[in-house]
């Protein structure tokens, strides 16, 4: 499971589209993307990475429906996802090709025990300083 092809929906009112890789590393998820005109077709932006922090990831949330899977991760922090094409309110929407439905579960599911596991670190530190 090294990474996954997503697609961003909801683009600048249809103007645009964004895919892109999702990958899970040992302290973050990271996403590549980028960028591209739905007008021509030819007008892409530069890719652009967002790394979000397992330690500041509130929910990652994984739907399968029939015809389509997706990702939604939100966060608790906007200045992390601020970037991203689609982001509202902290949350990133991604879908996910229905092939690597599986990988998508299974980035979910760890991203949400890393998560926890942060957190859970984090408060025992603090209950140690006192």
């Amino acid at each position: 499971m090294d990474s996954i092809p997503v697609k961003f929906p909801e683009i600048y009112e249809g103007f645009a589209n964004a895919e892109g890789v999702l990958r899970i590393s040992s302290d973050a998820l990271t996403l590549e993307y980028q960028v591209k005109d739905n007008l021509i077709g030819v007008v892409k932006s530069d890719v652009s990475t967002a790394v979000i922090p397992f330690d500041h990831i509130d929910e990652v949330d994984f739907r399968s429906k029939f015809l389509w899977t997706s990702l939604n991760i939100r966060v608790d922090s906007m200045q992390i996802v601020g970037d991203v094409p689609g982001a509202k309110q902290g949350t990133v929407k991604l879908k996910i090709p229905r092939r690597y439905k599986k990988e998508a579960a299974e980035i979910a599911h760890e991203a949400s025990i890393r998560s926890s596991q942060s957190k859970l670190d984090r408060l025992e530190g603090e209950a140690d300083a006192f």
